[in-house]
């Protein structure tokens, strides 16, 4: 099976089935007679901009309404930043553990013209911050959406 009927499949799996590990989402995928590794699937999850909720059930970014937007950000830096700290031109956003992609990719997806990208760890992002723009006015905005002042 190719790579896009794959991730077709892997959204149908999501929307229907709600998986809460790679492990199980493999486990499905073989049930539909598709043999793939954790590695390949957790490479598609990324990809595809799947989030695994604290609920732990993993979701699409378009089921959330996570298509960028104020309310959408204020959402997710309330939801899972812990702190924010400003460094040069990073800004360095702590998370609860397993939940820096969750957060990273809600950043990315509001479209701030102030940041360049993010890197997100297990718990830790990294926010590159364009030259231009102050990362200690960005982190404290963003600590004011979540609550952190």
């Amino acid at each position: 099976m190719d790579r896009g009927r794959r991730r077709d499949l892997i959204r149908e799996l999501i929307r229907l089935r709600r998986p809460s590990s790679q492990r199980e989402l493999v486990e499905m995928l073989s049930e539909c007679g598709v043999k793939v590794d954790q590695s390949t699937v957790s490479r598609d999850l990324r990809e595809m901009g799947v989030i695994r909720l604290s609920g732990g059930h993993y979701t699409l970014p378009e089921e959330e309404g996570l298509r960028g937007g104020e309310e959408e950000l204020e959402r997710g830096l309330r939801t899972y930043a812990l702190s924010l700290e400003a460094s040069g031109n990073l800004v360095v956003v702590r998370t609860p553990a397993g939940n820096a992609h969750a957060l990273a990719v809600i950043l990315d997806r509001a479209g701030h013209e102030g940041v360049a990208g993010t890197v997100a760890g297990d718990d830790t992002i990294l926010v590159v911050v364009r030259e231009g723009f102050r990362a200690h006015g960005l982190a404290r905005e963003w600590k004011e959406k979540a609550g952190l002042t």
